[in-house]
């Protein structure tokens, strides 16, 4: 039958062009890593390239250790073929599933008031360094544009920020390239007259892996959710290898390019600007600047909805504000001026004290219960089969 016959050629065309399920889990946790922080390079300076030649090398170590807890969490949901984070974790961590649930309600809840707030905060400073405008004023033109994507805008944020994440991407691999080049003599200077030595290895190491665990608080349970295509322990191996592989080189290419314009890129609260700046591209500039502060309000918007879907239909909110879209919006006001409060301390507060001690508290209560038990969840299917 001829149309049998075009049908069978179509479905082996698709499956074909179809992505598999373990790379677009990679991309997933790649996509929710790479965000403003990333792109202004202050987090990637802050751990990493201020460790000299260290901070190279400890990023592979740092996302090997989060892609370890992810590839047990990614291989428990494939084979008890549970995909929800809440169910996942009640199950997983049995019968302690009500001290880990606090843990990570108390992680989330801390990430939704240091993520936004950083993306307030560095909006804000390049609306200030490139278009000359007043920093409260940055503030406040980021506080309403997120509360009318809120309303009428959650669609279209949605589908955008996938293109966002890639051209942030784009833009970061050119930044990198260009910046290697313009600053390849400064590197070679630097790499022949440092050590390795010059640091402590287990400070640099320990800044590394507090760093994996505030990483681990949000792209553990990302990933979980969208495992449900896993068909093997290999697809769950090579999901966790391609995504160490892509986060690791990410951040150690960052920390290599703003390695050849320290101390200046070090010393700025926007290195990757800094760096853009220095190769006398305006375009560059103008897409740079552009795509971190759509990027900005892609991350705040997905928190913003993170927290209506989880406190929306309270009995409390019902009972004093009746309409939906009112609750949406009570709950959006509430963390936004959360949000700006903690803006004000600034882009390098937040990331070296706040997400610091994030990070020490989600290594213990995050990223290693997950791989101790997924280790022993392992030996336990083993078992069983």
């Amino acid at each position: 039958d001829i149309n049998l016959s075009k049908k069978k050629k179509a479905n082996k065309a698709k499956t074909k062009l179809a992505i598999p399920s373990f790379v677009g889990i990679a991309a997933v946790w790649f996509g929710t890593h790479v965000g403003p922080g990333i792109a202004s390079g202050k987090q990637v300076v802050s751990y990493y390239a201020t460790f000299g030649k260290l901070g190279i090398f400890t990023p592979l170590i740092a996302m090997a250790l989060l892609g370890l807890a992810i590839y047990y969490a990614l291989e428990y949901s494939r084979v008890h073929n549970v995909h929800d984070f809440k169910t996942f974790t009640n199950k997983f961590f049995h019968p302690y599933e009500r001290l880990f649930s606090t843990f990570f309600e108390i992680c989330f809840l801390v990430t939704c008031l240091l993520a936004p707030g950083l993306c307030i905060a560095t909006s804000a400073q390049l609306l200030q360094q490139f278009f000359g405008i007043n920093v409260w004023i940055g503030t406040g033109l980021m506080v309403a544009v997120s509360i009318i994507l809120v309303i009428y805008g959650a669609e279209l944020v949605k589908l955008a920020s996938t293109g966002l994440s890639v051209g942030i991407i784009i833009i970061l691999a050119v930044i990198v390239s260009l910046g290697v080049r313009a600053g390849n003599t400064t590197i070679a200077e630097y790499w022949a007259s440092t050590s390795f030595t010059d640091f402590p290895m287990m400070s640099a190491l320990w800044i590394a892996i507090s760093y994996a665990g505030f990483q681990s608080t949000g792209i553990i349970g990302n990933c979980i959710s969208v495992s449900n295509g896993l068909g093997s322990k290999g697809d769950s191996a090579k999901a966790a290898i391609i995504g160490t592989v892509l986060n690791g080189s990410l951040l150690a290419s960052i920390a290599l390019v703003n390695y050849g314009f320290q101390p200046e890129s070090f010393d700025s609260l926007l290195p990757n600007f800094y760096i853009v700046q220095q190769l006398n591209i305006p375009v560059l500039e103008t897409v740079y600047v552009l795509f971190v502060l759509m990027a900005s309000l892609s991350t705040i918007i997905t928190f913003a909805f993170s927290l209506v879907v989880r406190f929306g239909n309270k009995k409390w909110l019902i009972e004093n504000i009746g309409s939906q879209r009112n609750r949406n919006l009570f709950i959006v006001l509430v963390m936004l001026i959360l949000d700006v409060i903690v803006s004000t301390f600034g882009i390098a507060s937040i990331i070296n004290i706040g997400y610091r001690y994030l990070g020490y508290f989600s290594i213990f209560v995050v990223m290693f219960p997950f791989i101790l038990v997924g280790i022993k969840r392992e030996k336990e299917m083993k078992l069983s089969r």
